[in-house]
């Protein structure tokens, strides 16, 4: 089972325009919601067209907090809820298409207290089992201590459950659990890696490989880097690889680092070759900037899988 943890979410509301215009009206050419929030774009790609076994644990409130569980049921995700006596909020992604220029707007979210921080742990550590995978993608939200990775899994291992861990975060948390709680996988990208080593000076790909190779803690059985346009480096179990994608021309690149993600840990936990596995994920992020809204399809996936070169090192 993959457990995707994402306490924060909202309504996202992406609003297509043909052209913003400042001091008019401006009406959208269409409009498309989706259950937002980091977790959610995860699970899409980690489903898409294969369905796992996935439990998405979350805090919802009010109408729109229903709205998020109503859009994630059409799309056949199972949740565990905690119920926050707020209203979930709700984020806007505003996009003119003539100059293409994406305007996120995001709102803040709720205040978490204590209480609700406990209760969301408990369901959290009673739902996981041993062996499961136990995803954070995202910033921890406000409210959450910067060793929560850690208690989490402290909790877990004194119920006897070991899990795999699976981290996609920054500042404090991701130096917090790189620290502390040995994760089963690391996904940062190029400038979350100094959170970890600030004095590193990274300017090529080889100064990467020579950081995996030297100095990235080797029980860590998958760390991987993003490198933006120039690709992807990673350690698997050991071995090390190069991935790059053909320069593609991108409409909306919201996301495209979760769907990373999300077939990283389809392939991981369909026990594909770590070949396999990378090269789905970059096709996945790279198809995802081609379009308005947080999806793929089939024909985009099959054209830039052909342009994916992965190479070991």
């Amino acid at each position: 089972m993959i457990h995707i943890v994402c306490p924060n979410p909202a309504v996202d509301r992406t609003l297509l325009f043909e052209k913003i215009q400042k001091s008019l009206p401006n009406r959208p050419k269409e409009i498309r919601e989706f259950p937002g929030g980091k977790g959610f774009n995860v699970a899409y790609a980690l489903q898409y067209k294969q369905p796992e076994e996935m439990i998405i644990h979350t805090m919802l409130g009010g109408n729109y907090g229903q709205q998020v569980a109503d859009l994630a049921k059409d799309l056949g995700y199972q949740l565990k809820i905690t119920k926050i006596a707020t209203n979930t909020r709700i984020c806007n992604i505003l996009i003119d298409q003539s100059q293409q220029d994406i305007f996120p707007l995001y709102e803040r979210g709720f205040e978490l207290d204590e209480e609700t921080l406990n209760d969301f742990t408990c369901q959290l550590v009673k739902t996981v089992n041993d062996g499961d995978y136990l995803v954070f993608s995202g910033s921890l939200m406000q409210g959450m201590p910067a060793d929560y990775t850690f208690r989490v899994k402290n909790l877990l291992q004194l119920q006897g459950k070991q899990v795999n861990l699976c981290v996609d975060t920054s500042g404090p948390a991701l130096l917090n659990t790189y620290q502390e709680s040995s994760p089963y996988l690391v996904k940062i990208n190029d400038e979350e890696i100094l959170d970890i080593f600030p004095n590193e000076k990274l300017e090529t790909t080889n100064d990467y490989l020579k950081l995996l190779q030297n100095k990235v803690d080797p029980k860590i059985p998958y760390f991987i880097i993003t490198l933006g346009k120039d690709g992807v480096i990673a350690r698997a179990k050991g071995t090390f690889y190069f991935a790059s994608a053909k320069k593609v021309i991108a409409n909306n690149p919201i996301a495209s680092g979760d769907f990373f993600l999300g077939r990283l840990m389809a392939g991981l936990s369909q026990h594909q070759t770590f070949s396999k596995t990378l090269q789905d994920a970059v096709t996945f992020s790279t198809t995802n900037v081609l379009n308005w809204y947080p999806e793929v399809f089939s024909e985009q996936l099959l054209e830039v899988a052909q342009t994916i070169t992965i190479k070991e090192l």
